[in-house]
């Protein structure tokens, strides 16, 4: 498979996640342990989703590039620790609430490296052509 192909993919793959971690996982789980805050989440993420989703974007088109479970789990997860971190950030100085910056970079790290290990694993290491 050339570069041209896991780039996009990766990034197609990248763009998913973040938009669903977004709209779907930091909501559930900031409800879940933070329920004081879940107003504060989506307040922040009106203007931050489009951004944070570029930085998904690039771990998974990094990810996919790189390729291998290992590799791709770590630069996935990396974006994921980088976009859960920043809109955490946001959260917590929107609310004084410092436990929503652990809670979103944490999950934006699981999340992420989940994604890595399935895209960086599905296109196996990459090798010159």
């Amino acid at each position: 498979m050339n570069k041209l192909n896991r780039l996009v993919f990766g990034g197609v793959i990248g763009l998913m996640a973040g938009v669903s971690f977004h709209l779907t996982v930091l909501p559930f789980v900031a409800e879940s342990i933070l329920p004081d805050v879940l107003s504060n989440v989506y307040a922040s993420m009106n203007p931050a989703t489009l951004w944070l989703a570029a930085i998904w974007m690039s771990g998974g088109a990094l990810a996919a590039w790189v390729g291998g479970a290992r590799r791709g789990g770590l630069i996935f997860g990396l974006g994921g620790l980088i976009a859960g971190a920043l809109f955490g950030l946001s959260m917590a100085l929107s609310s004084q609430a410092w436990a929503a910056l652990l809670v979103a970079a944490t999950t934006g790290w699981l999340y992420g490296w989940g994604a890595g290990l399935l895209v960086g694993g599905g296109f196996g290491p990459a090798v010159k052509s």
